[in-house]
């Protein structure tokens, strides 16, 4: 398993969106807002209307770009591609179409051998509306470019739009030592449980989301100032958080594992012994 990468300091505020197809009530600018449940949303499904480029202003240095609480089906792709001019004359950076929902994301014993998606394990259709994982792409080496574009192509969505809730797009960091045995992963449910003088239960159900909390507990001088501190000062317990458990190197369960949320509280930097530090991190999944 490749080591845990972080990301922060979103640039996506800081650029100007357009192109493809958008509604004017849920238009691209939606993007930039931290309220992902206010969505972006396409006219329709054709290519043409589901693609969007962004202009960072100036040239800045990306290792990974992510569609928050999005809808794109199990059968439609992203393409990600970088330039260093508006009409992208000259790509630096291509994806290539790469699949929204990774294959062998379900094992196939949990599959029915009539399931359309029995013989690559992709999420099924119904199952997929449940998720709210993004679709994350961590480029192989940082791209240092001011011009990007997203193109998704998704004309069978029976939604019959693409919508998305948030753009993340940062640089980040791998340290050269991975997390600690010991870290924990799971679902919180904030749902509040009344219970009435018979016994009975009632729910007001809440969304539930994803905590993470683990140790870097082998970091150098330079890793724990130069990036952990640098992250807590960024980010603090508000600014947004992309955590890749494995890396990204795992697609089958990267739906399940990573996901974008920020510090539910800044653990501080410890020097256990003079070589090296440790820091704590509890990172809670924004909706």
């Amino acid at each position: 398993m490749a080591n845990i990468f972080l990301a922060w300091q979103n640039r996506t505020d800081e650029g100007t969106l357009s192109g493809g197809s958008w509604l004017p009530a849920l238009p691209l600018a939606n993007l930039q807002n931290r309220q992902v449940q206010k969505v972006s949303r396409s006219s329709g499904v054709t290519a043409a209307a589901t693609q969007f480029a962004i202009d960072l202003g100036q040239a800045r240095s990306i290792g990974v770009v992510a569609l928050v609480v999005h809808n794109i089906s199990v059968s439609g792709t992203v393409r990600i591609t970088a330039s260093d001019t508006a009409a992208f004359t000259t790509l630096y950076y291509d994806s290539g179409a790469v699949a929204a929902w990774p294959a062998g994301v379900i094992p196939t014993d949990l599959l029915e051998w009539e399931d359309d998606n029995f013989w690559l394990g992709t999420l099924s259709q119904q199952a997929r509306a449940g998720y709210q994982s993004p679709f994350i792409l961590r480029l192989p080496s940082v791209q240092n470019m001011r011009y990007w574009r997203v193109e998704i192509v998704d004309t069978g969505n029976s939604d019959g739009y693409i919508q998305i809730g948030r753009l993340f797009m940062a640089r980040g960091w791998t340290p050269n030592v991975n997390y600690a045995y010991g870290s924990g992963l799971g679902f919180q449910d904030p749902t509040p449980v009344d219970t009435s003088l018979s016994g009975a239960e009632y729910f007001d159900v809440r969304s539930k989301y994803r905590v993470m909390t683990f140790t870097l507990p082998y970091i150098t001088a330079t890793e724990a100032y130069s990036y952990a501190l640098e992250l807590q000062r960024l980010a603090g317990v508000s600014g947004e958080i992309l955590v890749m458990p494995d890396g990204g190197t795992s697609l089958t369960t990267q739906p399940q594992r990573s996901f974008v949320g920020r510090l539910r509280q800044i653990g501080a930097i410890k020097q256990p012994n003079p070589s090296t530090y440790a820091v704590d991190f509890e990172v809670k999944e924004l909706l």
